[in-house]
């Protein structure tokens, strides 16, 4: 098994060619482009994506789908990558219900590449998906390459009654509907070509298929019988597929949605099993122990943060002119010594860490690229003037239920980071200009996911970290979750097995599967604890909660009026990282009466427009923004919901069934 997202490698240089040779190429390369138009050129540029999509869906009477896909994926030109990732929906809304949703349970995942691509693969959560990622950690693959993926999906299809209504109880089905995502519109991979084959324990009698932007109802190629047939492609990035088929009911037996709230022999002989027994109990005994001594172990020496053993708390060789730190323990190279473990020693800082923007901040402080960093990002964005944020008014003065994004003309000189574009073309690239926030509902999560594996790479790139936090916990927690696994398996599935083997009972067989299921949990909780910083993350993790200190502890006299609307600004992204965004604002609040006072008040900011009926004032601004990045956080995540009702007689449109699914390379 191997670990989640690792950095990739460079794409090693090709082989130099004459100049005849290239021009030559040039020539061949222009007048393919004439000739393909954008879209073929994009690909004979050498663009990611799926060149060709083959699925089986396999129903079974008790209202499974076997599934088996075959997938031609084309890597980036010149480029190395682990491998590819499959993100398959298992839970969606429930018509429309609070507190209840519908789960299509994933089991018998089995990956392997024709075409030789490493294979291994672990199943992991994934918000409401399972993430299927095949490759290997520590080895590449590039150009073109197949691979196979079959897992089955259980309760898929929907009972409906003659009036096209989910089927209760009392009222019996006539008919059975597959009513499926292909993939939903959180697929931001093109695909060139779709086929999807449906195989039932009956002829289909009617078939749809759509695909297209969220809410499409421009249909695909699809043919009802036995077996029904599903075709479409190009598919551009965003857009989904649907197929649905209808079954008579008596093909099948009790067909539901799970809808939730919140052999004899002995070749080894009798004589074995005292021996076999006592190596089970010492193995039982032994695997926590070895895995607690070996876990503690690699914490203590790699675990812990590094910091600089010979500065100030809270600097750096950055700020104090020296060199970085090396590798090592001695600093290494010149640089200055470091040591591991030990707490930051924290001192008020006035100012956020020189350069570090509020979702690193929050990145640096817990170790991960959570939501509500990406939520602040966008308001750090608003702040420095590349979009506006504005409140729509809903049923009261303090009544919000929506904000409006407005992109604005980039500012001079400043730069985005690669999260921060991504982000601002996550939201707009594909919108235009002005954005409702809700409009990114149950279409954004890719892009977040996106966002946060660059907001990953970007503290690495800074050497707060040698490789991305989350790999590093990644890694162990799942070698933890595979040693559980086998206890597991051994203790419910194994033990029979081994007793009828040695012809005898396997006593040792509960020892070994606990020790075992022990042993896991041990890895995964301290692989959790793996994610270590480096003596400079280490520096910028005391400056930032120094930060944290000063935003909590301010009071009104220490802020001089004329740079308080700038100073209020500029600090509430972080306010909202750290959760003090109402003591930010009670501070600013107190400055205002007392500029009101002397006769000289304060401007409020501009890149928020409150809806109140009343001016606004920090306060106020600061609890729009405390909602706004709720509601936002809870929009990134967001993903489509599903229903027990009859795709057919207009209901159904692109991505409008059940289930679904994402994929992207790693």
């Amino acid at each position: 098994m191997t670990g989640p997202d690792g950095p990739s490698r460079p794409s090693r240089p090709g082989a130099v060619r004459s100049r005849r040779v290239g021009g030559l190429l040039a020539v061949l390369t222009g007048l393919l482009l004439l000739l393909v138009g954008p879209a073929g050129a994009a690909r004979a540029a050498g663009g990611e994506g799926m060149q060709s999509f083959v699925a089986a869906y396999d129903l079974q009477p008790d209202g499974s789908m076997k599934v088996t896909e075959t997938i031609t994926w084309r890597f980036p030109s010149g480029e190395q990558r682990h491998g590819i990732f499959r993100d398959v929906v298992v839970r969606m809304g429930w018509n429309n219900e609070e507190n209840r949703y519908r789960y299509y349970d994933l089991t018998d995942v089995a990956v392997s590449s024709p075409s030789g691509a490493p294979d291994t693969f672990r199943v992991s959560d994934n918000g409401a998906a399972k993430e299927i990622r095949i490759g290997s950690a520590s080895a590449y693959t590039s150009g073109t390459q197949v691979y196979k993926v079959s897992y089955t999906l259980h309760n898929v299809l929907n009972p409906i009654t003659a009036d096209g209504k989910p089927a209760t109880g009392t009222t019996p089905a006539d008919t059975v509907e597959l009513n499926y995502n292909v993939f939903g519109t959180n697929e931001m991979t093109e695909r060139d070509k779709v086929t999807v084959t449906v195989n039932a324990p009956a002829a289909a009698t009617k078939v749809l298929c759509y695909a297209g932007p969220s809410g499409s109802t421009t249909q695909c190629s699809g043919s009802a019988g036995d077996p029904s047939r599903f075709s479409a492609g190009p598919l551009a990035s965003g857009d989904a597929m649907t197929v649905i088929a209808s079954y008579p009911a008596s093909a099948f037996g009790d067909v539901h949605a799970d809808v939730r709230n919140g052999g004899a022999g002995s070749s080894v002989g009798s004589e074995a099993a005292p021996a076999v027994n006592a190596a089970a109990w010492i193995g039982g005994v032994g695997a926590p122990v070895l895995a607690l001594a070996v876990m503690g172990t690699l914490v203590w020496t790699r675990g812990r943060d590094e910091r600089y053993a010979d500065l100030t708390p809270g600097l750096s060789p950055v700020s104090t002119g020296g060199a970085p730190a090396g590798a090592g323990g001695t600093g290494g190279a010149g640089g200055p010594a470091t040591v591991r473990g030990g707490a930051p020693t924290v001192a008020v800082q006035f100012q956020p860490p020189k350069g570090v923007q509020p979702g690193m901040v929050g990145t640096i402080v817990d170790e991960t690229a959570n939501p509500i960093d990406v939520s602040a990002t966008v308001i750090d964005l608003a702040v420095r003037g590349f979009l506006r944020i504005e409140e729509n008014e809903a049923g009261g003065m303090f009544s919000r239920t929506d904000w409006t994004l407005t992109l604005l003309d980039p500012p001079a000189g400043e730069r985005l980071l690669p999260y921060e574009q991504s982000l601002l073309d996550g939201i707009f690239a594909t919108r235009g200009d002005v954005v409702q926030l809700s409009e990114l509902k149950n279409t954004f999560a890719s892009t977040l996911k996106s966002i946060q594996r660059q907001m990953y790479q970007e503290v690495v790139t800074r050497g707060w970290f040698r490789s991305s936090p989350q790999a590093q916990r990644g890694v162990w927690q799942a070698l933890g979750i595979v040693i559980a696994v086998l206890g597991g398996l051994l203790l419910f599935y194994g033990r029979p097995a081994i007793s009828a083997i040695l012809g005898g009972g396997f006593s040792g067989g509960v020892a070994l599967g606990v020790g075992l299921l022990l042993a896991g949990g041990i890895v995964w909780v301290l692989g959790g604890r793996m994610a270590a910083k480096t003596a400079e993350g280490s520096a910028v993790l005391a400056q930032s909660l120094g930060f944290k200190e000063y935003l909590t502890t301010a009071e009104a006299g220490q802020i001089a009026f004329e740079e308080a609307s700038n100073i209020f600004s500029r600090y509430l992204p972080y306010a909202v990282v750290f959760g003090v965004a109402d003591r930010w604002a009670r501070t600013f609040a107190e400055v205002a009466r007392a500029a009101e006072a002397a006769n000289q008040p304060l401007l409020m900011p501009t890149w928020y427009v409150w809806s109140g009926n009343a001016f606004p004032d920090f306060t106020s601004i600061a609890s729009g923004v405390e909602s706004f990045s709720t509601t936002s956080t809870g929009t990134f995540t967001s993903t489509p919901g599903s229903s027990g009702s009859s795709g057919f007689g207009g209901g159904g449109f692109s991505g409008g069934g059940g289930g679904g699914s994402s994929s992207g390379s790693w």
